[in-house]
């Protein structure tokens, strides 16, 4: 899957935690990462590979479980986990503080009542290239494919499904963003639509196909009509209008965190989740970060987004504010934290 981070972004974060833990740091033995040029944006894969010695390093620092966690209480003495282990065992722990950095699932969309014979196609099928390359080998009827989003992940869908020579309808409630370097008036530099806008392979495909497509033009004339609504009642209604003619279709709308894990018996969702500080409301010493639950900032150039991505999160840990409130959280508590 391409990725949309350059190899400098994540290489930068790879070194600050070599640099507070070394134990961390990879001894004779590089990564294809390391011999990538900086501003080059590879693959998850090939960014995933020097993730995973430092988890497996840091592992070995910590007492570590392999479980799911399925509740978590409030007591007193702090939180109280509930853990299903790999054998189907419960386990319980006590702990000061609870992190939840649990990732997300895609949202799901219903569409039109009248639409219901569509079958939905799991995003992440369309945003890796050899998984849709055999969804499509089992299902040789497919021609034609909504994709509804306006997000990097939709254009990545579109960009698959059009190079796999399927015809594809898009439904939007924008315009596509690109991620670009701009400077301030004060003259920092940042990258404009940093967390909202298109970058790399993805960008580039889509700035071409867009340019072919007005010019009426390139190898994929024909293959793309495009729908865009101001406002998500207006795609509905275009879904509704235009969705005919498609035999399956993909959302690629954002993602929400997963509603496995309960809180006292009740939803996470039932929590409010403070977007600043990381914390959960009404839950002392609860806390979460990652694509889940991502922290909301505001650019340079005033549009706010939410920050999402490896180097996102490293600044998220490291906020001050965000420090303070994990600092204070349960500190009266004796016994220590797991």
């Amino acid at each position: 899957m391409p990725g949309n981070t350059t190899v400098e972004s994540y290489q930068k974060v790879n070194r600050a935690i070599y640099r507070m833990l070394p134990e961390c740091t990879p001894r004779d033995k590089t990564f294809e990462i390391d011999h990538l040029q900086p501003n080059f944006v590879c693959s998850l894969k090939v960014a995933a590979e020097p993730m995973q010695h430092i988890t497996n390093a840091l592992r070995q620092l910590v007492t570590s479980m392999e479980g799911v966690v399925v509740n978590i209480f409030t007591t007193r003495e702090g939180l109280r986990l509930e853990i299903k282990l790999a054998n189907g065992v419960l386990h319980y722990i006590m702990a000061r503080r609870v992190i939840i950095a649990t990732g997300a699932r895609p949202r799901t969309l219903e569409l039109p009542v009248a639409k219901n014979n569509v079958t939905m196609i799991d995003p992440t099928v369309a945003f890796i290239q050899s998984e849709l390359a055999d969804y499509l080998q089992k299902n040789p009827n497919i021609t034609s494919v909504a994709v509804i989003g306006s997000s990097h992940s939709a254009a990545l869908a579109t960009m698959h499904l059009l190079q796999a020579g399927v015809t594809v309808k898009q439904f939007m409630s924008k315009e596509y963003k690109y991620a670009m370097p701009s400077i301030s008036k004060e003259g920092t530099q940042y990258t404009m639509y940093d967390n909202t806008g298109l970058k790399g392979e993805v960008a580039k495909f889509t700035k071409q196909l867009l340019d072919n497509l007005q010019a009426d033009k390139g190898e994929y004339r024909g293959k793309l009509v495009r729908y865009i609504g101001e406002h998500h009642q207006a795609v509905y209604s275009l879904l509704e209008k235009h969705l005919t003619g498609c035999s399956h279709a993909v959302a690629a709308i954002g993602y929400e965190p997963s509603h496995t894990l309960q809180v006292n018996h009740q939803p996470l969702s039932k929590f409010s989740y403070d977007n600043e500080t990381t914390k959960f409301t009404g839950v002392n010493g609860l806390f979460g970060i990652g694509i889940a639950f991502p922290q909301v900032v505001t650019a340079i150039s005033g549009e706010i987004e939410l920050a999402v991505g490896y180097g996102k999160f490293w600044e998220t840990v490291n906020n001050p504010r965000v420090i303070a409130s994990w600092q204070q959280a349960l500190s009266h508590v004796a016994f220590p934290s797991i």
